[in-house]
């Protein structure tokens, strides 16, 4: 059984009826009512119940519920709340459907692709564009859930519908179609229905995801959706589909590339002609932030999760053996020494791996796996991958980062929960070291950590037997981490002790038995061999640990008495935060602060403890609770006492109730608290003594000991009353107050008594007493007999002692109260009586608190009728209770049952108590309005009479912390019932405060209660802001738990934010933060009766000065506009949708109330037309108003735009304003009606489109005719020039789609395409048109429009805003407009000098280009007629102020249209301003190579056959002049030529099947030559650039035209890394390798020499398909064998050759990573040194990356260059033959490196061949330089990497090597 499958409530010990039973009945007919009459609000509130209580409904009805849910997503308008909570719910429960599979429930993919589209690529004229976005989210989340419910069928469908939309050329709008690709292709199988023969699954289209993914995007992002597509695929195919190991390969060589690890030694800049830019048209749509979807992938999660699920046996170049070889190489990235960017994702992907093995070991261990027994974990391979991530968590566990730390700990812990021997081993030496350690600290502390986190596996038992024998050693050692001086250290080592108590750990002693036993074999040692340890698997002695275990008992009792005299030390002299005195402050929550820990770890503590130990801890507790230390210590103090009554409630009560009571009356009677004060703190010293006992008091009667409470009911209630009597000190009385509230409450609660980690007839079994040990970590199931749980129940006695208190104490102070009042109202009242008031009311608080236990409150069943909106009510308000009575009250343990004496009594009183609170609150609303500390306490006693029937919203908030404290703390998964008994309590408790919270909600709004709430109101509006802080906070409380006595409210505050002669404010301010409380705030929004009001008052709120007000009017409109929408007609269910709702089962409901549900709903909206109208009239009012401020009037304009809808009729008197508001003289007006005015056109247009028979078509496929259809028109071909536009730009890049969407052009004389308006949108239409064809307007736009931006008057920019508009402007007026409006457009154009008037003239002529879609042909000759020469004189004057303009104007205008609609321009750019390499103008040459290159990336294969017949002059500018020129040159060449590249399948299925012939990772596109003639051009500028270089004279530097033509060259490919497209440059890298290696020794031009280092190094960090790094390598690799080679390209090009093999380990063949190796070992026996340690480098980072078989090789190879021993050489005397010295010298020197980089390559860890490579090494320690200085840097860095860890490192040596060894690693000292 999972958790959330658990019936808490039946563990609560009295009857609840039939309510079970009736649950799924009601809740499903109210379901059922709610939909079918269209009632979706409260359908929606209903699936918070269904959510909570998914478990109690039958699997038949909630897969029918799934289903409903699903269909009213997809084809019900719901409005924006209702569309969140059922995409939320519906996505929860999905989520908690682990068994079920596609079997059992399928879902139509189109319906959420559709949705999902029309979400992600919204259009201009859809509404509230931040709903839109919410909805996308909302919507995404469904899909991450639903998708394995997609048929496997429907794959085919989904490529035939997304393929076609790839186009990764350029990533214009790309993004989302991989997350839609990534979302929506079916992973699930099907596990019952038998597979079908034409079935082929995964296989078919997992080719296709490969090609996708190695188009090389350089975009972890794209990476990452891919990666998860094949992870989640390899989840939902666990054991039944295997990744082929080429597939294997390319995920690891992926995920490498996550990491981002620095493996080269620095990168170059980009050039500056990277900034061009390039095409992004999601800028100029309303698409989600960055294009992209709301979807993130964690890719260290993802990637950790595909090796986890991809590990099937232990077969060579499979997962794990690919994963040993991944944690080899970036183990050195794991030190604390190393840490950087790349430090949180290495973290976290080691975390997600342990917790991800962990799972699938438990899953595959669960008796209903489905896995195959062959395709299982072996014990074998669980132990090598633990092994592996053992050595990454080892190295992370000191870290410097926290997160770093933590996730190193879950980690471990992850891991030991699945081999514990591998795990604790190693550790806990490091630990027991670290804790230890005194100079240390961080280490320390971080052990501790560990400790904590690692608790509960290391003291399991079954788990773990060994672990138990650590516990009190342990606990012994981390006891010096409780201190007063770190607070930190503290925590943890608490948090330790408490985890140990949680898991079971019992402090009894226990007798050794006989004799410490024999071992039977060796005892486990850390430094054990590897391989070893996966192979044998130790088992443990357990006489001998059973000994071990039962010996270190003995420490226990020294323990306890140590901690807790560590802990009266700490709470000593730690500073107090007493309890402030305000009734609401609690202290009690397990997690707050050190106190509360050490509250909370002490009870559980001495609830662990034998018996034997109780008379030394009484003792201990009863002489520090007795020796007074002082005021500041009274807090630490009460967290103790609390522990030990809550453990031990008798004899805690016994030992010191007694003593308070005798205390506390001898202060009493020597005068100690008659002092009459206010003070919320005791300042008089002479009250310490009172405060303390009396404080100790109060924590002893909040007990578990009701009964025992009983037989000191005498002594307690004279001391009670004797402290209400005498004290006037407010301290001191407030606290006999909470006494006497716990009395009363541990009297009458229900609560359990046995809180220890076992049932009480467990614990008193003597066979647990004897061997305790071995029960720990065993928690029982919830479910199981052994959960037994003991409840207090209260008995008569403990009854009758809480009504005499009730009766003695409660019921006079009433009196005193209303006695009190009457007496005030005759005269004014002293300081004495404010003090005596003060006490009569905190009596009265923590009285009526009391009361709340005894009975439930007044309450009756809610009508049928109401009962909708009281479910929504709740639903918005709290947190509702689980498994409640959609329409009544519930059984929650009260004692009086309704009709009883005492039940009438106790109504009464809480009916005098509320009276006399209303009548005090009337009286200090009139006479008492500065007495500020008593209202607030009548403000808190008026919250405890509405809101605390034994529990209120925030004790109920508190009682969830304490179980989401268990849920964090303890890792509580949702997976099994078993946990600490102490959480499961937890649970159960608030299973019981959620009745008595649902409960309270269900009491009687009576007149009373709404008075109460009327004075309640007028407090929130006082003068005092203290007053209106708790006012609103206690109104905020009363009216969520009571909601209809808000809405009398409502109008009053309303009425405080209109502009009158008594405005004030302060009241101003208490009605806006009432107003923005949640309950208020979503009852305006929710009903149209205060919602216009409320709009009007906010947007008239001018009148009102104070910043303080302004700033409360700002934001509550703020969170108030981000919700708005237009009302929704209510929409009936679709017939499907209305099937599945009757067919849901159960009686049908009465057709009646459906009908009156419907009318009522009618009548709703047609109430919110009718406002909605008259609010939109009035902000229009406003708008137009010269008297509004711009503030007021943006607020107004908020709100109009989202109450206007495309479903409602245009208000033509909001378009006029719009249409004005473009003139007005203040900016944000301007700007506003831009966007504004923008929307509601094409909204117009959208309606005027959707009537109308218009011209936009979904024809065939027109095929790849298209590819060249620019060109031919340009030339003239009359077949392409009348073909429909494809305005796509991805449609047949990759594959043609079926049927594609195409626009015919106009033929002449048809009528224009917006001539019939909508006959709704007609006045508005004419309204707009007035004045936008009124004489002058046209002027006035152009000079306001043209005005430098006021936000940042250095850089003008282009406003896409204001260009849509103009769009939408032209297209609905067509050509007249622009005749009418051409002059000032013209003279704006004209105004060269001045940047705004260009910005205008780009922004209109944008606008006009774009809105021209549906013009006539002969409207369009005229547009270009008239734009033809105003671009000639722009673009041939433009500035570079202004140039960006105009490339931006020109992308707004091709964004996703057919280049055949621009053919004028088209060819202006590419003929009349042609480029001309030889004219004496660098910047204007420039321009046009960048206007070219902007025509490209907007229409890339579209029109690059039209430049390429062109004929460019573009190698002509190979050597330009002028630097400007050449960088343009290099990125518009490389731009052409890789955009003529493009795959364009004739259909998907020619696509698919094609790509699965190139084998399991399809077609390889990450590398393209390009055409013939790129080719041949690119081989002609290198050709070209060889014959240059023998005329290059060095001392002309940058002047010659080699230097000029290779900056040009290295840009070209430079620019290739920069974009999207980098195929082309790869598939150019062996050509141009040698030529760039060369240009990087080129220093006499710092320019060259930086591109081609740069290049080089881009080169070398790329990830290659395997057949391009083989190439490449091979290459590189031939460039260093060629003796010709200078030595300087060799030591730039190893390093490059080392990164090359690093990040493409996974990719390149075995053979020619064996050639590299081979490579760099040769170069350390070369002539020059620089070369040798430039190959030292380089191969350390080969070894690195090498297999252990290779790594072993090399050590033989380099070992062997040692044994040639040097001969003898005299010192001052030259060696007898001087060559045949130099090469013994030369060939030692390359063994000496060789077994260097064998150490360096292992820096964290000490490798079984290492201690005999160190030795080596040793000897070599007096030979003559550079051998000498070689030994003494590696054994420098030995020392200093191993440092931390050579404790440890050194059990790795023998002694004869330690001996050897112990000079080279000993620091030289100076007195040595």
């Amino acid at each position: 059984m999972r958790l959330d499958e658990v019936n808490w409530a039946k563990h609560l010990p009295y009857d609840r009826g039939t309510e079970d039973e009736d649950f799924e009945r009601d809740l499903l007919a109210q379901f059922k009512l709610y939909a079918l009459s269209n009632d979706f609000s409260a359908m929606t509130a209903l699936l918070s119940q269904f959510e909570s209580n998914y478990s109690a409904i039958s699997l038949p009805k909630r897969i029918h519920i799934y289903r409903i849910l699903y269909e009213l997503i997809t084809t019900q308008p719901l409005d924006i709340a209702q569309f969140g909570t059922c995409c939320a719910a519906l996505a929860r429960m999905l989520r908690k459907e682990t068994k079920l599979s596609v079997d059992d429930l399928t879902f139509d993919w189109r319906k959420l692709y559709d949705l999902t589209k029309s979400l992600a690529f919204p259009k201009l004229w859809q509404d509230n564009l931040v709903q839109q976005r919410s909805k996308l989210k909302s919507i995404v989340e469904v899909i991450c859930v639903a998708s394995r419910f997609f048929p496997p069928a429907s794959a085919n469908e989904v490529f035939e519908e997304l393929l076609p939309q790839i186009q990764f050329n350029s990533m214009d709008w790309q993004l989302p179609i991989v997350q839609m690709l990534n979302l929506f292709v079916p992973t699930a199988r099907f596990l019952k229905a038998p597979k079908a023969d034409d079935d082929e699954g995964p296989q078919k289209w997992l080719p296709t995801i490969f090609s996708l993914w190695s188009f090389n995007l350089r975009n972890s992002g794209y990476d990452a959706y891919f990666m998860n597509l094949v992870t989640t695929l390899s989840i939902e195919h666990t054991g039944h589909f295997r990744f082929t190991k080429e597939q294997i390969r390319f995920t690891f060589a992926s995920g490498l590339h996550f990491f981002n690890l620095p493996v080269a030694r620095g990168t170059a800049p980009l050039p500056r002609s990277s900034g061009i830019p390039l095409a992004d048209s999601s800028q100029f749509y309303r698409l989600p932030q960055n294009g992209s979807l709301p979807l993130s992938e964690e890719r260290a999660h993802t990637f950790a999760r595909f090796i986890v699920y991809t590990m099937y046996g232990e077969d060579a170049g499979g997962t794990l053996e690919l994963f040993e070889q991944l944690v080899q190489m970036i183990e050195p990235f794991y030190h604390p020494s190393n840490n950087g960017n790349w430090s949180g994702i290495l973290s976290r992907f080691l975390r997600h791996l342990g917790k991800e093995l962990l799972q699938r070991v438990k899953a595959e261990n669960a008796d209903d796996c489905t896995t195959p027994k062959n395709m299982r974990l072996t014990r074998r391979m669980r132990r090598r991958f633990v092994v592996s991530a053992r050595t990454l968590a080892m190295l992370l566990l000191f870290s410097k980062g926290e997160d770093s730390v933590s996730m190193s700990h879950s980690t471990l812990k992850h891991l030991a929960e699945i081999e514990p021997d591998l795990i604790f081993g190693p550790l806990l030496d490091t630990l027991y070291t670290a804790i230890d350690s005194v100079t240390e600290t961080h280490r320390m502390i971080s052990a501790m950590r560990a400790l904590a986190k690692l608790s509960s596996t290391l003291s399991n038992f079954e788990l773990y037997p060994e672990g138990a024998q650590h516990v009190a050693p342990l606990l012994v050692l981390t006891l010096p981490g409780i201190d007063v001086n770190d607070q930190t250290k503290t925590l943890f080592a608490l948090k330790f002790i408490c985890n140990l108590c949680l898991n079971g750990v019992v402090f009894r002693e226990l007798p050794a038995l006989g004799d410490m036993p024999t071992p039977l074999g060796r005892d486990f040692d850390t430094a054990t061999n590897e391989d070893l340890e996966v192979d044998i698997v130790p088992e443990p002695d357990m006489e001998r640990v059973e000994w071990m275990i039962r010996a270190s008992t003995a420490q226990f009792e020294a323990w306890i008495d140590q901690y807790l005299r560590r802990i009266f030390v700490l709470v000593d002299n730690m500073s107090s935060s007493l309890d402030s005195g305000d009734p609401f402050s609690s202290s009690s929550s397990s997690d707050f602060g050190v106190h509360s820990m050490i509250s909370y770890t002490t009870e559980l503590m001495l609830l662990q403890c034998s018996e034997q130990y109780y008379p030394m801890i009484i003792r201990l507790i009863t002489n520090f609770a007795t020796s007074i230390s002082g005021l500041s210590a009274v807090d630490g103090m009460c967290h103790v006492i609390k522990a030990y009554t809550k453990a031990l409630p008798e004899q805690a009560l016994s030992s010191l109730v007694p003593i308070c009571c005798e205390r506390i009356a001898e202060e009493i009677s020597n005068g100690v608290g008659a002092m009459a004060s206010m003070s919320k703190r005791t300042q008089s010293h002479s009250e310490t003594t009172l405060v303390w006992y009396v404080s100790i008091l109060s924590t002893l009667t909040d007990c578990h000991g009701g009964v025992q409470l009983v037989k000191y009911k005498d002594m307690i209630r004279t001391t009670i009353s004797l402290l209400l009597e005498k004290c006037l000190s407010r301290h001191i009385y407030t606290i006999a107050c909470k006494t006497l509230n716990n009395v009363m409450c541990s009297l009458t609660r229900v609560y359990p008594n046995f809180w220890r980690s076992v049932s009480s007839e467990q614990w008193k079994n003597p066979e647990f007493q004897e061997n305790h040990f071995r029960y720990w970590g065993q928690h029982a199931l919830i479910d199981d007999e052994k959960f037994a749980l003991e409840w207090h129940v209260p008995s008569q006695p403990e009854i009758s002692c809480a009504m005499e208190l009730m009766r003695d104490i409660i019921v006079p102070h009433v009196k005193a109260l209303n006695e009190l009042l009457d007496q005030r109202r005759k005269s004014p009242g002293s300081s004495a009586d404010n003090v005596r008031m003060n006490r009569l009311l905190m009596v009265l608080i923590y009285g009526v608190r009391s009361l709340g236990l005894l009975v439930m409150p007044p309450g009756t069943q809610i009508p049928a009728s109401e009962l909708g909106s009281a479910i929504v009510e709740g639903d918005e308000c709290s947190n509702m209770p689980p498994r409640y009575l959609l329409d009544r009250q519930v059984a929650a343990g009260y004692i009086f049952a309704e009709g009883t004496p005492e039940y009438f009594e106790i109504v009464e009183l809480r009916e005098a108590i509320s009276r006399v609170t209303a009548r005090t609150l009337e009286f200090m609303a009139k006479s008492g309005e500065d007495d500020v500390e008593n209202i607030k306490v009548l403000l808190f006693l008026t919250h405890s009479c509405m809101c605390h029937f034994g529990v209120d919203r925030i004790t109920h908030s508190q009682v969830r912390r304490g179980w989401n404290f268990g849920l964090d703390n303890f890792s509580i998964n949702n997976d099994a019932c078993a946990m600490p008994r102490v959480f499961a309590v937890r649970r159960i408790m608030f299973e019981q405060s959620s009745r008595m919270l649902h409960n309270t909600r269900f009491s009687q709004a009576s007149p009373l209660a709404n008075e109460i709430a009327g004075l309640l109101a007028h407090f929130c509006l006082s003068q005092y802001a203290e007053v209106r802080t708790h006012a609103v906070s206690v109104l905020d409380n009363v009216v969520s738990i009571l909601p209809a006595l808000k809405y009398p409210l409502i109008p009053g505050f309303l009425a405080e934010l209109g502009a009158s002669e008594s405005s004030d404010p302060e009241r101003m301010s208490g009605a806006l933060r009432v107003l923005d409380t949640l309950p208020l705030r979503k009852a305006c929004l929710r009903d149209w009766r205060f919602f216009p009001d409320l709009v009007l008052a906010l947007c008239r709120a001018q009148h009102e000065d104070k910043p303080q007000v302004k700033k409360l009017v700002r934001s509550t409109a703020v969170s108030q506009v981000v919700h708005v929408s237009s009302p929704q007609p209510p929409h009936e269910l679709s017939e499907s949708t209305r099937k599945l709702v009757l067919s849901l089962g159960g009686p049908d409901p009465d057709e009646a109330a459906v009908l009156q549900l419907k009318q009522e709903g009618q009548q709703n909206y047609s109430l919110a037309s009718t406002e909605n109208a008259r609010l939109v009239d009035s902000l229009v009012d406003i708008l137009r108003n010269a008297g509004t401020t711009w503030r007021f009037a943006a607020i107004a304009g908020y709100y109009l735009e989202r109450l206007t809808s495309v479903n409602t009729a245009p208000a033509p008197r909001v378009f006029a304003t719009m249409a004005d508001n473009l003139t007005s003289d203040i900016v944000l007006f301007r700007d506003s009606a831009a966007l504004s005015l923008a929307q509601l056109l094409s909204r117009i247009r959208h309606r005027s489109k959707v009537g109308s028979a218009f011209r936009t078509v979904k024809a065939p496929t027109p095929g790849p005719a298209y590819t060249d259809m620019c060109e031919r028109a340009l030339a003239g071909d009359e077949a392409a020039l009348q073909a429909p536009f494809l305005d796509s730009p991805s449609a047949g890049w990759f594959a043609w789609p079926q049927k594609v969407k195409l626009y015919s052009p106009p033929p002449p004389g048809a009528p224009a395409a917006f001539e019939n308006i909508d006959s709704e949108s007609q006045d508005a239409y004419d309204a707009v048109r007035t004045i936008m064809f009124s004489k002058g307007k046209w002027d006035r736009i152009a000079h306001l429009f043209s005005l430098e931006s006021s936000r940042d008057t250095d850089h003008d920019s282009f406003g896409s805003s204001r260009a849509s508009l103009y769009t939408q402007l032209f297209s609905l007026f067509g050509l007249p407009l622009l005749e009418h409006a051409w002059p000032a457009i013209e003279q704006l154009a004209q105004d060269i000098e001045r940047t705004g008037a260009q910005r205008a003239a780009a922004e209109i002529i944008a606008g006009i280009i774009r809105g021209s879609k549906h013009w006539g042909r002969d409207a369009l000759a005229r547009m270009w007629e008239l734009l033809n020469p105003i671009f000639a004189l722009v673009l041939s004057r433009l500035r570079p102020n202004t140039l960006r303009l105009w490339h931006i104007c020109l992308q707004f205008a091709f964004a996703r249209r057919d280049p055949r609609r621009f053919l004028p321009l088209i060819k202006y750019l590419l003929y009349s301003n042609a480029f001309d390499p030889h004219a004496d103008a660098p910047f204007l040459e420039a321009t046009k190579l960048e206007l070219i290159c902007i025509m490209l990336s907007c229409w890339d294969w579209r029109v690059a056959s039209a430049v390429v017949s062109s004929r460019p002059r573009f190698m002509e500018g190979l050597a330009h002049p002028y630097k400007q020129v050449r960088d343009v040159v290099g990125v518009v060449m490389y731009t052409l030529f890789s955009s003529e590249f493009s795959v364009s399948y004739n259909n998907v299925q020619t696509a698919l099947e094609d790509l699965a012939r190139y084998g399991s990772t399809g077609r390889d596109f990450s590398h393209w030559s390009g055409t013939d003639r790129t080719q041949t051009l690119i081989q002609d500028m290198v050709t070209q650039i060889n014959e240059w270089k023998p005329n290059h004279i060095p001392s002309n530097e940058g002047t010659s035209n080699y230097s000029r033509g290779s900056k040009t060259l290295l840009t070209f490919f430079f620019s290739g890394f920069g974009f999207s497209s980098r195929r082309l440059a790869i598939g150019h890298i062996s050509s141009i390798m040698p030529l760039f290696s060369l240009l990087q020794e080129q220093h006499d031009d710092e320019d060259v020499a930086r591109l081609a280092t740069g290049v080089m190094q881009f080169f070398s960090q790329i990830l290659y398909s395997a057949q391009v790094s083989e190439g490449v390598a091979s290459k590189i690799l031939s460039l260093l064998d060629d003796s010709s080679t200078m030595w300087h390209v060799v030591t730039n090009t190893l390093p490059l050759l080392c990164t090359l093999t690093f990040s493409n380990r996974f990719t390149l063949p075995h053979d020619v990573r064996m050639h590299i190796v081979d490579t760099a070992a040769a170069f350390l026996e070369h002539d020059q040194i620089e070369v040798r340690h430039s190959a030292s480098t380089s191969m350390a980072s080969l070894i690195k990356c090498a297999s252990s078989q290779v790594i072993t090789d090399i050590n033989s190879k380099f070992s062997a260059k040692l044994t040639m021993r040097l001969p003898r050489v005299r010192h001052g005397k030259p060696p007898k033959n001087p060559a045949t010295y130099a090469k013994l010298v030369l060939t030692r020197h390359a063994g000496a490196l060789g077994l260097s980089c064998l150490v360096l390559a292992f820096p964290y860890n000490i490798p079984d061949w290492m201690p005999e490579v160190l030795v080596l090494l040793a000897n070599c320690i007096d030979d003559p330089n550079p051998i000498q200085s070689t030994v003494q840097r590696t054994f420098a860095e030995f020392r200093r990497t191993h440092m931390d860890t050579w404790h440890k490192d050194r059990k790795r040596f023998s002694f004869a090597q330690l001996e050897i060894l112990t000079d080279m690693l000993v620091s030289p000292c100076y007195y040595a």
